[in-house]
């Protein structure tokens, strides 16, 4: 994922101008605040999927269901843009870990390329 950047812009120069908030305004781009809006909506419907699924999984008449199904069923569920976020996070958690190796030492300049190249296989992971 990009980083989404943040904007500030002193709010009477806004059209329609915003008064009485404060005197500056944080702004994000609309390219960016819908690309994170569609990955949010893609969740959501991932996540209302598995509801469902555990519900029909889950329902007191759902005994007569053989224990395999059940499994099948678990087994079956995709939550693609679930693991795209959360690879995502792993590899900016891996990136920053790579930060705190201030840089300069040898050790420390491998620490750095071995966490870049880890970073992007958790991203690339995801992918394949």
């Amino acid at each position: 994922m990009k980083e989404v950047k943040i904007y500030t812009i002193v709010s009477y120069q806004l059209s329609p101008p915003i008064t009485g908030e404060s005197f500056c305004t944080d702004m994000v781009r609309h390219s960016d605040y819908a690309e994170l809006e569609a990955k949010c909506a893609a969740m959501v419907a991932e996540n209302a999927e598995l509801k469902s699924a555990l519900n029909d999984i889950l329902q007191p008449d759902a005994a007569v269901l053989e224990r395999n199904h059940r499994v099948r069923a678990l087994d079956a569920m995709a939550t693609p843009a679930t693991e795209a976020h959360l690879a995502e996070v792993r590899a900016q958690g891996v990136e920053m870990f790579s930060e705190k190796f201030g840089g300069g030492t040898l050790i420390s300049d491998m620490v750095k390329e071995v966490a870049k190249d880890f970073a992007a296989q958790l991203r690339k992971g995801v992918q394949s």
